[in-house]
């Protein structure tokens, strides 16, 4: 006898279907889940670098190289034309004012100067001779002065004895009158001969002072010739470093050339350049500080040129005289320890420290562009992307200002090898 056997359910009968659509819907969800959350990446932690946002003190500051070079430099120019004969020091030497830098050869200098010496000894001898002849005539006035003199006396005496004779009866009164006469005209010739020889000792005497006028002008031309020829040996203007010589052995010089620079070790100032970023924010009076041989010193900036090149312009510091640097900052003078091409690293300093949540800098800004960072979670063993923003920065801080708090952790070495990861896990 046939036994009916009951239908089985249908999830029974399609339970194989029913169990491998599952699957199948599942591993779609799976993908699903994959393809719309965030991408996750696995990663040996070892190899990243974890730092802590902290809120703390931060500083603006711009860190730069800057050049020592002398605050005072003097050109040293040729005052006369000539060959370059001997070059008597060298680049970077140490001179002493007077020190000869270079010696010049100027044959038609020369033969001037032997020209000018021959004539300065002819004038000198006729200027002598006229001298004698002067000083002869001198006497020979002072000697006629002297006559005239003795004659006036004379004829003063004859008149008095003829008056007494008058009064005696010895003479009548016309030749009293007679003698009177001749007198008066005797003694008005001798004054009139007196004044002409005071006269003529009076133009002897200029003509002495102008002799005397035209020697040393004479001699004054003799020694601005022996000074061009002093001029061919080029000295140093004052005591300093030499340098920028622009000669060689044979070279023709120019008179107003420049053959070199001297800079006077007295004094430094230090020269940089900035980005023009900072064109509106670095100005006169910023401090700055240096390390140098284990001590920091304290610098200000003197002086800035708004002129722009290659993105960039020039600033010039100098010694700090007074200057309340933060940390171990000193405001001795450290000028005995600079030397000129030295290099600095200067710290420039654009504010007043302030209380502001920070992070040290890391590889990771190249990747991101301060938009973003790998921030890790309370567990501690996955990083997510989260968006920051990042304010004003130094050589060594971000300034957060959106997207994280003090005590958070991040990642901020860099994160070429994270791609398009979202997530990170170890």
């Amino acid at each position: 006898m046939d036994i009916k056997i009951p239908k089985r359910p249908w999830y029974v009968r399609y339970r194989m279907y029913l169990l491998g659509g599952a699957a199948l819907v599942a591993l779609v969800a799976y993908a699903l889940v994959l393809q719309l959350g965030p991408r996750a990446l696995k990663v040996e932690i070892a190899d990243e670098q974890i730092a802590t946002v902290e809120e703390g003190e931060f500083l603006e500051y711009i860190d730069v190289n800057g050049l020592v070079c002398p605050a005072t430099s003097m050109r040293v120019n040729a005052t006369e034309s000539g060959t370059v004969e001997r070059i008597c020091c060298h680049n970077g030497d140490l001179l002493r004012r007077g020190d000869t830098i270079l010696v010049l050869s100027n044959p038609k200098v020369l033969e001037e100067m032997a020209a000018e010496r021959q004539n300065y000894e002819l004038q000198q001898m006729q200027h002598q001779q006229q001298l004698i002849e002067m000083q002869q005539k001198s006497i020979t006035l002072r000697s006629q002065a002297l006559q005239a003199n003795f004659e006036l006396n004379k004829m003063a005496q004859n008149y008095e004895l003829a008056e007494e004779e008058a009064r005696m009866g010895v003479k009548s009164q016309a030749q009293l009158k007679m003698a009177h006469d001749e007198y008066n005209y005797n003694r008005s010739r001798t004054l009139l001969n007196i004044e002409s020889l005071h006269q003529d000792s009076v133009l002897n005497v200029i003509g002495r002072q102008l002799i005397r006028q035209q020697m040393t002008l004479e001699t004054q031309k003799l020694a601005n010739s022996n000074r061009r020829r002093d001029a061919l040996i080029i000295l140093a203007p004052t005591d300093g470093q030499i340098g920028n010589i622009n000669a060689t052995i044979g070279a023709q010089v120019s008179a107003g050339e420049q053959v070199g620079e001297i800079g006077v070790l007295t004094d430094y100032k230090v020269t940089a350049r900035l980005n023009e970023y900072y064109i509106d924010r670095v100005q006169s009076g910023l401090p700055a500080t240096a390390t140098l041989k284990g001590h920091r010193y304290a610098f200000e900036v003197s002086r800035t040129t708004p002129l722009v090149q290659e993105h960039s312009f020039a600033v010039e510091l100098k010694v700090a005289d007074q200057h309340e640097a933060a940390g171990d900052a000193r405001t001795d003078d450290p000028k005995a320890s600079l030397r000129p091409g030295q290099t600095l690293r200067l710290q420039i300093e654009l504010g007043k420290p302030e209380r502001r949540v920070i992070i040290p800098r890391g590889s990771f800004y190249a990747q991101t562009g301060g938009q973003w960072i790998m921030k890790i979670d309370k567990s501690g063993r996955s990083a997510r992307r989260v968006p920051i923003k990042i304010g004003r920065q130094n050589a060594t801080h971000y300034e957060i200002i959106e997207g994280l708090c003090a005590g958070d952790r991040v990642l901020v070495s860099g994160y070429e090898s994270f791609g398009e990861a979202e997530l990170v896990k170890w």
